[in-house]
């Protein structure tokens, strides 16, 4: 497996402050432990640990668990509909509608299995209202469908790993990964500086690159004490966001280099 089960000391604190920040150690050990069991590598951003709601969530992209079920070798293949929410709607291998699907519906095939395993989305579980969810909401979805389908199919690689498409509408995601409970009387977290929080936030949805998103995340890694637990998650999820988002669009443009005109 290329990713690395055991971290330096030096590894675990840059993990802990920007790939997992607000994890405790037991759950870089349990993030540790999903690295090792994916085979992914957080230190080239293909998983990472997010909190929410005091509650750890294991995180990577679809193209992450892909690799996973295709360093298997037993991924025999894969199909995905579409479906309206008219009356008499039919599932579609093309989504070819104005409004957005109603669902979408992601059968995985796996060899040896005498069943197929199949994962089904539905918009308003999955819209995020935002994003590539306005734009793109056929493709998002049927990322989220087949990132169920996956886990069913390959339950022992991808157990507690979602994507971060499914959990950009975290509050319709219930199944999380979760360590010790929190004290019942916990300290008051600080409150942030709000003009800096604003600035960030700003900061990121003007990156137009990659790179420009690299120099603003490590501007937000030096001022992190500055910023409380949940600012600091929150523009780290906006920027995993805008990185995924950005990614998909430079794929876009290279299977279609007319797309845009």
């Amino acid at each position: 497996m290329s990713a690395i089960t055991q971290w330096t000391q030096e590894q675990t604190a840059l993990i802990s402050s920007t790939i997992a920040p607000g994890c405790t150690p037991d759950e870089l050990k349990l993030f540790a432990y999903a690295c090792q069991r994916t085979g992914l590598d957080p230190f080239s951003k293909q998983i990472y640990a997010i909190k929410r709601g005091g509650k750890l969530t294991i995180q990577a992209g679809i193209d992450g668990l892909r690799s996973i079920a295709e360093r298997s070798g037993e991924l025999d293949g894969s199909a995905t509909f579409w479906i309206g929410d008219a009356e008499g709607s039919q599932w579609a291998d093309v989504w070819l509608g104005n409004k957005p699907p109603a669902a979408a519906k992601t059968i995985i095939y796996r060899k040896g299995c005498s069943h197929s395993f199949v994962g089904v989305a539905r918009f308003q579980d999955y819209n995020a209202g935002q994003g590539l969810w306005s734009k793109m909401p056929s493709a998002m979805l049927a990322k989220c469908s087949e990132a169920l389908a996956l886990r069913k199919a390959f339950p022992a690689d991808m157990s507690g790993v979602y994507t971060v498409d499914e959990m950009e509408q975290a509050e319709t995601v219930t199944a999380t990964v979760t360590s010790t409970p929190a004290p019942a009387l916990a300290p008051a977290a600080p409150a942030g500086d709000a003009k800096i929080f604003a600035a960030g936030k700003a900061a990121i949805a003007k990156c137009g690159t990659l790179d420009e998103l690299e120099v603003v995340t490590k501007r937000l890694e030096a001022r992190q004490n500055d910023l409380s637990a949940e600012q600091y998650q929150e523009l780290l999820q906006m920027a995993v966001t805008k990185e995924d988002a950005m990614e998909a669009m430079e794929a876009k443009q290279e299977a279609d280099p007319f797309a845009d005109d």
